[in-house]
């Protein structure tokens, strides 16, 4: 394709328009008005590397069944954000204060503690679960640590796989912490998770849209996600997700979420802090 073409770099209404149905109908995301800026300067490139005239004419090349991966690629660029290592302090309070020494308690002789990141992106949120299980529990050889690590980006996956970061990412990360559970590279201020934590966690891609089987969890981390997603979409996410965990599992959100529709289900801990009944 001829790389020269000159690419019209305005996003119009109408087209902006049908890439918020075409995310709406793919990953049940609601792309507000405020994101045109966003997805005109994200999906720019993608139309810069193939060589294509407009924005229009990106979306109706990737309509095309052959065109799959590049659906992927703009599914991949409107998904991105950028996040950082135990964001959400209160989080990581409430699980090493309450929920482990529960843990211990109630499982004397040790046990699998799992657990699901369900919108992982490049991978902060569940190296950051690993590291805190791993540090609290796993000095004991009869605990193990599972973490589920799940996003519909396959491209930050990759990254989280890689699992190489820079000093934004780590901002939040103790310095004992970072020689204990990363290699350093200082000229390159870059900083890689060592691999007793990077085998504690296993990645996948997955639309939160869509059910998961397998054994179900102790903790879900689903923070952040559902702010994107408008009612009805907010309603089957939350009931895939709540399908997962156990009967006196915890539930973690983003700080303006909550659970109205499935209140019954739940025990409302603190802000953004959930426990489903156990019945």
């Amino acid at each position: 394709m001829d790389k020269a073409v000159q690419i019209d770099m305005t996003l119009t209404m109408p087209e902006f328009q049908l890439y918020q149905a075409l995310m709406y109908k793919l990953a049940g995301v609601r792309l507000s008005d405020r994101k045109h800026a966003l997805v005109q300067a994200r999906l720019k490139k993608r139309i810069h590397h193939l060589g294509l005239p407009s924005y229009h004419a990106y979306y109706k090349f990737i309509q095309q069944p052959e065109h799959a991966d590049e659906r992927q690629e703009c599914l991949n660029a409107l998904t991105t954000n950028e996040t950082f290592f135990f964001r959400h302090k209160i989080h990581w309070d409430y699980v090493l204060k309450n929920i482990v020494p529960e843990l211990k308690h109630e499982h004397q002789f040790g046990g699998t503690v799992r657990i699901w990141s369900a919108a992982c992106s490049s991978g902060e949120e569940p190296y950051s679960v690993a590291i805190g299980l791993y540090d609290a529990l796993c000095s004991d050889q009869r605990w193990k640590i599972h973490v589920d690590a799940t996003d519909i980006n396959k491209q930050v996956l990759t990254a989280a796989q890689a699992a190489v970061y820079d000093t934004y990412a780590t901002q939040k990360i103790t310095k004992l912490c970072l020689k204990k559970y990363f290699d350093c590279d200082a000229s390159r201020q870059r900083f890689t998770v060592k691999e007793i934590i990077r085998k504690q966690v296993s990645f996948y891609p997955h639309n939160l849209l869509e059910p998961r089987t397998g054994p179900r969890y102790e903790i879900i981390f689903l923070r952040n996600v559902m702010i994107y997603f408008d009612g009805k979409s907010k309603k089957q996410v939350l009931s895939n997700v709540i399908s997962r965990l156990k009967p006196g599992g915890y539930l973690f959100l983003g700080g303006a979420e909550t659970l109205p529709a499935f209140h019954e289900q739940f025990t409302y801990i603190k802000p953004t802090i959930y426990r489903k009944v156990d019945k």
